[in-house]
């Protein structure tokens, strides 16, 4: 049994853990890192960094915001060029569907928000995040991706900034 006042010293990191700050914004980049790199014409050869990215979301998503978000956005047909992006990449037509993929359950959330985007909030009720809140989590801080090459790698680093009035100001 835990004494009363342990207790009390990890209140406020269960409430951190338990309000999505930490594991939805994690499981989205994931998801959004694995879409950039698909859409990359060197894409093809990093199936097997795309796969880890998305194995790495899968493990991540334990609240299901990740599938939430995915699930939200395919029901808008108001997107950014990002979320087309991560909407393309994991809708499938259902009967290619394949059961056995780590990205399975991904491609159910943007056939479930593609059919019925009313039913998002009641399927991932697990979820506490907004869609709002869930694109500040992805585009408040830069996504880099790595690449390999034969002689050299690069890493690429994405930056979301926002624009105000004409102008282009960084998203803090």
């Amino acid at each position: 049994m835990v004494p009363r006042r342990m207790f009390w010293l990890f209140v406020p990191i269960l409430i951190i853990l338990n309000s999505g700050l930490v594991c939805a914004n994690n499981s989205i980049r994931e998801l959004m890192r694995a879409s950039l790199t698909s859409s990359m014409p060197f894409g093809k050869d990093m199936g097997v960094e795309i796969e880890e990215y998305e194995e790495h979301a899968n493990r991540l998503d334990y609240d299901d915001c990740g599938k939430k978000f995915l699930c939200l956005l395919a029901g808008n047909s108001d997107l950014e060029w990002d979320e087309k992006l991560i909407i393309e990449k994991y809708s499938i037509n259902p009967a290619r569907m394949d059961y056995t993929s780590p990205t399975v359950q991904f491609n159910v959330a943007t056939q479930v928000g593609k059919t019925n985007p009313e039913n998002c909030e009641n399927v991932y009720s697990n979820c506490i995040s907004s869609l709002k809140e869930m694109q500040s989590f992805l585009r408040s801080q830069g996504l880099s991706i790595d690449i390999k090459g034969k002689s050299s790698d690069s890493s690429l680093y994405f930056l979301w900034r926002q624009h105000t009035d004409g102008t282009e100001v960084e998203q803090s």
